[in-house]
């Protein structure tokens, strides 16, 4: 492609100089031409008012010789021309030059008919421009006057004009040629690039990027989008490989378990109907937990497509309400609202319930019965996130919603790993008594008397947390909504977790 490039610049600016030279050319002898017309012209004229007192041809002669022997000769010979005058009575007079006007047969045309001559002629010397007319006295032609001046000094001066306007053409053209050469090497470097990481990409080493440093256009565009789609990829690889190595760590388990229950049964000659139906039971529940644990992971990867959220404007504060109303069925602790944001956001409701309550059930878990749980939100500006500046004359430009709690609290280390895949967080002691569960430390609730959509989603919530899955699940769907989740906690302080989403 360099090379067709290049040699489609060098051929449109052969073309064009060589149009250029051609109409520089035309254009130049044209002017010369008309500059040489127009003295031949301006020395007809000057020898027309030396003549003009001439009243016959006896008369007109002996003014021609005098003209030629005085001030007309040096004007003639200082612009180069000659000058013939032939009268009708046979007598001619003329100037001294390269060639004798008086015989050329032109000259005998204009005596014979009178016209006016402008032409260019051959004669042995070389081309001459001629110009002549007639001489009349009263009316009466008594006589012809030509002039001309050689073309070779203004040929010659078409030939050097030429040979510099076609070097500097040509110099032009090369200089054109090399400078496409490096300017469109430059130009496809990153192209190159590209193509050299495309290939040296694979499945295993997906790190590989263009990392074009130029300027901002067309080529750099390119190189930037290639360099997103690359981290794209990497991304969808990632989740795939981590979905994989997640489904088979963690499925291994179930299955196993299952196994061993009902080969339990295969080795039972007498089947206890009692025995059989608390086998079946823990089969199931094994089951439920492994299309749990499916659905989570699937939910995980596909929290990186563009299609995964159906967004729609929310009433924040009615959100918060219902979450704060659910709580009671989550553990047996002190609900409370902080304060509420007002105003809507365009999120995917049922996404964003999945979150708190993933974040609710997490407080649960780390915190006693009576101890407090309370839920709020605000409007804050950009990097604002300690003020409401809900009515300030700068318009809100994202919502902090949060989750806290006066219960123990968590180290560094906790925090550091908190929002890892199948983390549980240590055990925490009591938690049963508490009205959840202990298990990994992150609590389900028990069951409530009433059933409802909310209620179904708060014990799903409740088995992402036992499964670990709960708080990375929080990240993936906040991470889709164009958001972030940050957690301050120090033990026996509690802990606040805060959902960024913008407006």
């Amino acid at each position: 492609m360099r090379l067709r490039l290049t040699l489609w610049f060098v051929v449109g600016v052969a073309l064009l100089a060589v149009a250029g030279v051609a109409v520089t050319y035309t254009l130049l002898a044209r002017q010369l031409q008309a500059d040489l017309d127009d003295e031949l012209s301006q020395q007809l004229g000057l020898f027309g008012r030396a003549v003009s007192s001439a009243d016959g041809s006896e008369a007109l002669v002996v003014l021609t010789r005098a003209y030629l022997e005085g001030e007309g000769a040096d004007n003639l010979r200082r612009n180069g021309v000659i000058l013939a005058l032939q009268t009708t009575d046979g007598s001619v007079v003329a100037s001294v030059g390269g060639v004798a006007l008086e015989r050329l047969p032109e000259a005998a045309g204009l005596l014979a008919t009178g016209e006016r001559v402008l032409t260019t002629v051959d004669t042995p010397v070389g081309p001459y421009r001629l110009a002549g007319t007639s001489v009349l006295v009263e009316d009466t032609r008594i006589a012809s006057v030509e002039v001309g001046a050689s073309l070779s000094g203004l040929h010659s001066t078409l030939r050097r004009v030429l040979i510099l306007v076609t070097g500097g053409a040509i110099a032009g053209t090369l200089a054109v040629g090399y400078g496409s050469w490096v300017l469109v090497g430059r130009a496809l470097d990153p192209v190159r690039r590209i193509t050299r990481t495309a290939s040296a990409i694979s499945r295993e080493d997906l790190s590989r990027r263009i990392g074009y440093s130029g300027s901002d256009d067309e080529i750099g565009e390119l190189a930037a989008t290639m360099d997103a789609m690359l981290d794209r990829l990497q991304t969808a690889f990632e989740a795939q490989e981590s979905f994989i190595t997640d489904v088979s760590h963690e499925l291994r388990t179930p299955l196993t378990i299952a196994k061993g229950h009902l080969q339990v049964l295969d080795r039972e000659h007498l089947f206890d109907p009692e025995a059989v139906r608390r086998e079946h039971r823990l089969v199931l529940e094994e089951i439920d937990r492994m299309n749990r644990l499916v659905g989570d992971l699937l939910t995980l990867a596909r929290a990186t497509r563009v299609d995964f959220l159906r967004k729609e404007p929310v009433d924040l504060d009615a959100l918060l309400k219902m979450l704060a109303d659910q709580g009671p069925h989550l553990g047996d602790r002190v609900w409370l609202l902080d304060e509420l944001p007002g105003g809507t956001a365009r999120v995917d409701q049922d996404r964003l319930i999945q979150v708190f309550l993933n974040l609710m059930h997490n407080a649960v878990a780390h915190t006693g019965s009576g101890d407090v749980i309370a839920l709020g939100g605000r409007w804050a500006g950009p990097g604002q996130t300690t003020a409401v500046v809900r009515d300030s004359a700068t318009a809100p430009r994202q919502a902090e919603l949060w989750v806290r709690d006066e219960g123990s609290g968590m180290t560094a280390d906790v925090r550091a790993r908190l929002f890892d895949r199948f983390y549980r967080g240590p055990e925490r002691s009591g938690a049963a008594s508490t009205g959840s569960s202990g298990s990994g430390g992150h609590g389900a609730p028990t069951d409530p008397p009433e059933t409802s959509a909310a209620t179904a989603r708060a014990e799903d919530a409740a088995i992402d947390q036992h499964l670990g899955l709960g708080l990375a699940i929080v990240v993936a769907l906040v991470r889709a909504h164009d958001g972030h989740v940050e957690v301050e906690s120090a033990l026996g302080t509690g802990s606040r977790f805060t959902v960024t989403l913008p407006a």
